[in-house]
């Protein structure tokens, strides 16, 4: 919670996060480092989709790999997933930036999907069959 309380500007509430990780269709990973979370992502698989709900790095820990290193984690534990699927803030221009140099593409949008903003629909398609990680060199 404390990561993404420095990380989104409507962070999820202490509710929420005990209702997500208590869901049998959840997948939630940190990164530690030194005995501190210093990264988080969770995710839902439907079929061969993987839906990515929450990923955010610690501000003093940005630009490391961690969240690419979380991405194939999740990957890695839901095989056969062929589409990963997210939303980000048109406003947040780095989580953009981050996403396309994964191989993530602008797909749609979602009108105030954040009440205060619209979302961007990012989508990383993946080889046919599934993959384990993003594409090489991402």
């Amino acid at each position: 919670m404390e990561i993404e309380a420095l990380s989104l500007p409507t962070p999820w509430s202490e509710g929420v996060w005990r209702q997500e990780l208590s869901s049998p269709f959840g997948l939630y990973l940190v990164l530690e480092e030194e005995g501190r979370v210093r990264a988080q992502i969770g995710a839902r698989r439907a079929a061969d989709e993987l839906h990515v709900t929450t990923l955010a790095v610690h501000p003093a820990c940005r630009r490391r790999g961690y969240g690419r290193t979380l991405l194939r984690a999740a990957l890695a534990e839901e095989r056969g997933v062929r589409r990963v699927m997210l939303e980000v803030r048109p406003s947040n221009a780095q989580a953009r930036a981050f996403y396309a140099a994964l191989g993530f593409r602008e797909t749609g949008r979602r009108p105030r999907y954040y009440g205060d903003e619209d979302a961007l629909l990012m989508t990383l398609d993946l080889a046919p069959g599934g993959a384990a990680a993003p594409p090489a060199g991402a």
